[in-house]
């Protein structure tokens, strides 16, 4: 029992975005396109707009030649220097706003919280270096 080929013939309003893409892009050139424009029938009988994907018909080689020249000259020339990177490692690193201050029991003057009073501990400081010497 042969094979023979199927009468198929869509219409274009079947799927009439993929027939305009497809002339659209095959119209621009490339290989793929060629290949399609000489062979006007395939072996089973179908037209060529039914067969021919727009994926097919693109320039794959030159797009992706594009691609790569922007990816090798996207490259640092020279080594960043130690300087360099210390900069911009910190400089997002801004010191962060006090807002935990009080005022010391002992003076008044104003001093962070759950910490000395820096005032006081150099006043004890003092009175304890004048009773050693002493």
């Amino acid at each position: 029992m042969a094979l023979r080929p199927l009468s198929f013939t869509p219409s274009l309003q079947f799927l009439p975005r993929i027939f305009m893409a497809s002339e659209a892009i095959s119209s621009v050139g490339g290989r793929w396109s060629r290949i399609w424009q000489t062979s006007g029938q395939t072996s089973l009988g179908f037209s060529r707009t039914l067969l021919k994907p727009a994926a097919l018909s693109l320039n794959i080689p030159g797009l992706l030649s594009d691609v790569w020249d922007s990816v090798l000259r996207a490259v640092p020339k020279k080594k960043t220097s130690h300087m360099k990177k210390r900069h911009r490692q910190m400089a997002g690193k801004a010191l962060k706003d006090v807002k935990s201050l009080n005022t010391c029991p002992g003076c008044g003057q104003i001093k962070r919280a759950h910490v000395l009073c820096p005032h006081c501990v150099e006043n004890i400081k003092k009175q304890w270096k004048q009773t050693q010497t002493a």
